[in-house]
C-alpha cells in the first residue's frame, strides 16, 4: 500500500512538473530608432506545444504609422497567411492562420515582422502585446504569457556609447551589452554597399560580413547569427562599419560592444 501511494505521488509530481514547464510565450523585442526613421519590429513565439495560428494587438504611439506592405511571416510558416489592420484608437492588430490547419515549424524564434514609420517623437514608449492568442489545431488559446518590449527614440543613456542625439553618422548597437536579439543602427550619406567587421580586444579580426546595399538614410539590421557566435560572454569587442559608394569608401564608424549571457 505504501509503495503504491509513493508511486502515485511521484506520478503526480512528474505531471505537475510537465505542466509548470509547458510554456507558450509571445515576445516582442526592444527597438531603437530616430525620429523620421523606419524601424522593423520582430515578434517571437517560444512554444512547448504545436500551434497553427496567432494574434495580438499593439497600441502604437502618436505620430507612429504602420507600413502595411512591410508585414512578413518568417520561415517558420507553412501555408499560413497573415494580415495587419489598424483598429480602434490607433491600435495595430496582426492575425495569422493556416487554411489547412498546418502547424508553424520549430519551438522558438521569430514568427512575424513589420515596420513602423517614426514621426517627430522622442523618448521611450512601451510595446505591449494585448489580446494575445496562440491557437492550437482545436482552436484553443494555449498562450501562457507574453514578454513586452520598449520602443526607444533617442533614449537617455545613448551617450554611453559616445554618440550624440544629433549625430546622424553614429553607429549604434542596441541593446548593448549584447544579449540575444540585437540590432545595429547606422546611417549612410548615399547609396552604399555596407560591411560589418568584428575585432576582439587585441585588435584581431574575428568576423566580417557584407550585409548588402542600402539607400541614403538610416537603417537597422539584426546582428548576424554568425557574428553573434564569435562574441564570448564578458569579452569586449569593436564593431566597425565600412562600405563603398559610387564616390568612394565610406568613413569608417566604430562602436565598442560587450556580450553577456542571454
Amino acid at each position: 500500500m505504501f509503495k503504491l501511494l509513493r508511486y502515485n505521488i511521484c506520478v503526480i509530481f512528474l505531471f505537475m512538473g510537465e505542466l509548470s514547464f509547458a510554456q507558450n510565450l509571445m515576445i516582442i523585442h526592444n527597438a531603437l530608432t530616430r525620429p523620421g526613421d523606419t524601424i522593423t519590429l520582430w515578434v517571437d513565439i517560444t512554444n512547448a506545444d504545436k500551434f497553427v495560428s496567432f494574434q495580438f494587438d499593439l497600441q502604437l504611439p502618436e505620430n507612429v504609422s504602420y507600413l502595411d506592405y512591410s508585414l512578413q511571416l518568417s520561415d517558420r510558416r507553412a501555408n499560413h497567411v497573415v494580415s495587419g489592420n489598424i483598429i480602434g484608437s490607433h491600435k495595430l492588430r496582426i492575425f495569422s492562420y493556416s487554411p489547412g490547419n498546418s502547424a508553424f515549424s520549430g519551438n522558438n524564434g521569430t514568427v512575424v515582422s513589420f515596420s513602423l514609420l517614426i514621426g517627430n517623437i522622442r523618448g521611450e514608449f512601451p510595446l505591449i502585446l494585448e489580446n494575445g492568442i496562440i491557437g492550437d489545431s482545436l482552436s484553443a488559446n494555449i498562450l501562457t504569457s507574453v514578454e513586452n518590449g520598449t520602443l526607444s527614440v533617442f533614449p537617455l543613456g545613448q551617450d554611453d556609447q559616445g554618440n550624440k542625439e544629433n549625430d546622424r553618422d553614429a553607429l549604434i548597437v542596441f541593446p548593448n551589452p549584447v544579449a540575444g536579439h540585437t540590432q545595429i543602427l547606422f546611417t549612410v550619406a548615399e547609396f552604399s554597399e555596407v560591411t560589418f567587421i568584428l575585432f576582439d580586444q587585441d585588435g584581431k579580426k574575428r568576423f566580417a560580413t557584407n550585409v548588402g546595399n542600402f539607400a541614403k538614410g538610416s537603417h537597422a539590421v539584426v546582428i548576424p547569427n554568425e557574428m553573434m557566435k564569435q562574441l564570448k560572454p564578458g569579452k569586449m569587442y569593436c564593431l566597425e562599419l565600412s562600405g563603398k559608394s559610387k564616390t568612394g569608401n565610406l568613413s569608417n564608424q566604430i562602436v565598442k560592444i560587450i556580450r553577456i549571457e542571454n
